[in-house]
């Protein structure tokens, strides 16, 4: 057994603090409160924490783990490196070319908005890189992809093809394929690009994991994973190597593809959790390709929406009378329409359910949070978007858009369970105190607010970064909140966010992070 105190305790943002915690040997919560009402067993192993704060770990409730793994191991972090131009950007991805001299060249990470340009890279900026190797260079929203020639031959897309249903290729005056594909085109490249394999898949995983852990993540979501990625996931727990409790979100149809993938095996342990599925309705906000009623300023558009509503609604049936969670990606107001409006169908035909997401959540209407309301569903929210991809909400959105954008303040007060999360890599900067600020300031890359009226407060944030996750996952009952009988995870920070000044919320960092009372991180 372990006795944590010397510190301010945080059972929960929303109640007092307290002086102990007393973890049993199995790693769970075995008492919560004062010293002087606890008997400590003589074996009891005593943790000082030296007058920190201790808080229940944090939980991103929607972050691509593989995908950000990937990056931190074998692809090039565009996001990173400071691109500022077409020149800047070449000379990144030739840097990454020398160092990995054979196969395809593939990165993620650039933002028209930031490049000095303004507009995405084309492929005869690509073709700089290298006219002979492949080059595929996701966005940072991760909707649209920048191709160069050699890429484009080897997935045969020519001015003869036609766009895929719910995707776009952009062309050029002459009607040939610019090197820029949207959503669903992106299939038509990924089914010719070598997948990775089980080992760098693992490999991945576990990097981005133990960065969570340097910032007091223990539990998480990955909201896009595939057999082959819920294989690895099953093997590395199989192996007891999983070092961040991970909730999966199985798709159901890949990008552009046609084939629906089956429901996963649902699979419920202490480190692994699979029974939700997945599905993307729109595009991207930052990117504009996200589906909105209105339509886009300096791009123009309306955005894209992925399905038919009566094929996502047969698939999402499926899912839902066999008791699975649905996680729908669905940003556009146009988007929060189809989906809200499948979720009421399907709780019309079968209430007794699980309760269903929404990632996202961009652009809602008053009545869709009247619907979210009514059926109890969960809004996944990244307030981390304002400061990392405010720029382009300023640059595609009008002003009615941008007073309404991820309102977490509006769904707060409806009581509406607020997850709030990174979605990295499509941010380079997923600590969530980092999160935390921008829900609470909402202020874009030049410190000036957005929706000023839709901040959160302090103890409202938290508890979007911690219970929010965990009710979004299901895990309730195991994580979010430092009480008896759930796991001791904890995370030990250097000052108490909840009484220091909002301005002084950036000089909070993780000290250490506890996963059932075993510090697997320390500063």
């Amino acid at each position: 057994m372990k006795l944590f105190c010397n510190a301010t305790i945080l059972p929960h943002p929303f109640l007092p603090p307290t002086e102990a915690v007393l973890v049993d040997d199995h790693g769970r919560v075995a008492f919560v409160g004062k010293l002087n009402e606890i008997n400590i067993p003589s074996h009891a192993e005593q943790v000082d924490l030296g007058g920190q704060t201790l808080i229940p770990a944090f939980n991103d409730a929607h972050i691509h783990i593989w995908k950000l793994g990937l990056l931190l191991t074998v692809q090039v972090d565009v996001r990173e490196h400071g691109a500022v131009g077409f020149s800047s950007l070449v000379r990144i991805l030739q840097a990454h070319a020398e160092r990995s001299p054979e196969g395809w060249i593939l990165g993620r990470g650039y933002d028209e908005a930031t490049l000095a340009e303004g507009v995405h890279p084309t492929r005869e900026v690509l073709d700089a890189v290298s006219p002979d190797r492949p080059l595929a260079l996701t966005r940072i929203c991760g909707h649209i992809m920048a191709l160069n020639t050699r890429a484009l031959q080897l997935a045969n897309i020519t001015a003869n093809t036609p766009d895929p249903n719910g995707g776009i290729i952009d062309r050029d005056e002459h009607g040939n394929p610019s090197g820029i594909i949207r959503e669903n085109a992106m299939a038509l490249v990924n089914r010719v690009i070598p997948p990775i394999t089980d080992a760098q898949l693992a490999n991945a995983i576990l990097a981005t994991h133990q960065h969570q852990l340097r910032l007091g993540i223990v539990s998480a979501t990955d909201p896009l994973v595939t057999p082959d990625h819920l294989r690895v996931y099953r093997q590395l727990e199989a192996e007891k190597r999983l070092l961040v409790r991970t909730n999966c979100l199985a798709v159901r149809r890949l990008d552009g593809g046609t084939e629906t993938l089956p429901l996963p095996e649902k699979f419920v342990s202490e480190m692994l959790r699979v029974d939700s599925v997945k599905f993307f309705a729109d595009g991207g906000l930052s990117g504009a390709t996200a589906a909105i009623y209105g339509e886009y300023l300096d791009v123009g558009g309306q955005g894209i929406l992925r399905y038919e509503t009566a094929d996502m609604l047969e698939l999402m049936w499926e899912a839902h009378h066999n008791g699975y969670r649905i996680g729908t990606h669905a940003i556009g107001d146009r988007a929060l329409d189809q989906v809200l409006t499948c979720y009421e169908s399907l709780y019309a035909r079968h209430s007794h359910a699980p309760r269903h997401r929404v990632e996202h959540f961009g652009l809602p209407l008053p009545e869709h949070i009247a619907m979210c309301q009514r059926m109890n569903v969960i809004a996944v929210m990244q307030t981390i978007f304002l400061p990392a991809l405010g720029r382009n909400y300023r640059r595609y959105l009008n002003q009615s858009y941008l007073d309404r954008a991820y309102p977490a303040r509006t769904l707060w007060d409806a009581n509406i369970t607020v997850a709030l999360s990174s979605d990295a890599p499509v941010v380079p900067n997923d600590d969530p105190i980092a999160g935390m600020i921008a829900a609470v300031n909402r202020h874009d890359h030049n410190g000036q607010p957005i929706g000023e009226n839709e901040t959160l407060t302090v103890a409202e944030a938290l508890w979007g970064y911690t219970l929010g996750g965990a009710i979004a996952s299901g895990d309730e009952a195991n994580f979010g909140s430092i009480e008896v009988g759930k796991w001791a995870d904890f995370a030990v920070l250097n000052r108490n966010p909840l009484f220091i000044p909002t301005h002084e919320l950036a000089s909070v960092h993780v000290l250490q992070t506890y996963r059932a009372g075993e510090c697997v991180y320390m500063r």
